[in-house]
């Protein structure tokens, strides 16, 4: 009877482990993909817009001198970069625990939860480690920050490709680690911004669209 029951509760364990297995697998490979578009987007164009900005300072227009229009998007960039982010925080969320929920896979909430964990604590260490080092340490201190949060971007984008059999999506992962090697050696010059926003474009808004179009079809 012992051996019976036994085998019963084996039975059950092998089979809640298959299920596991099978919900594992549904989903989009990398989840929040409207939230990564509008991030790499929205904060993409502003830094774009700074980029332009320092390079017709470097060619003798000073501040204030861009036309009307150029100065005013220059101006307000960065606050819809944050109100757009906001909406589309706001809306995934709602996605996520509202009542039609969309069903996510377990592999890539793992995976992608793991990454924004990284990236929260990454970004908490650098500025404890920096808040009472001299200006100018602190300053060289955060320049190396970016390439840190590419290199846990790109691992997040690995791991989604390798665990999807999705070869395109190491192009990402590839991407995020050459991205870090040339942020490091920007370094403190202009070059960072034209860069920062390539790298929110190409490696976040650009993937992010694809991936959701890929879904439409």
């Amino acid at each position: 009877m012992s051996d019976a029951a036994e085998s019963s509760r084996s039975n059950e364990t092998d089979i809640a482990f298959l299920k596991r297995l099978a919900s594992a697998g549904l989903g989009e490979p990398a989840p929040f993909l409207m939230l990564m578009a509008v991030f790499g987007g929205a904060y993409g164009l502003a830094f774009a817009g700074v980029s332009l900005q320092v390079a017709l300072s470097a060619n003798g227009l000073r501040p204030g001198d861009e036309p009307g229009f150029l100065t005013n998007v220059l101006r307000w960039s960065f606050v819809a970069a944050h109100l757009a982010f906001l909406a589309a925080l706001v809306w995934t969320a709602w996605r996520t625990t509202g009542p039609n929920r969309v069903r996510l896979s377990r592999a890539a909430m793992a995976t992608w939860s793991g990454a924004f964990i990284g990236l929260v604590t990454t970004v908490v260490g650098f500025r404890i480690f920096t808040q009472d080092q001299l200006p100018s340490d602190s300053i060289s201190v955060s320049y190396m920050l970016p390439s840190v949060l590419l290199v846990l971007w790109g691992t997040a984008w690995w791991v989604t490709g390798i665990l999807n059999d999705r070869r395109s999506l190491l192009l990402i992962a590839f991407g995020s680690f050459g991205s870090a090697i040339v942020m490091a050696l920007v370094g403190n010059s202009p070059s960072i911004l034209p860069m920062t926003a390539a790298c929110l474009l190409l490696l976040a808004f650009l993937p992010a669209v694809l991936l959701m179009r890929e879904r439409r079809h």
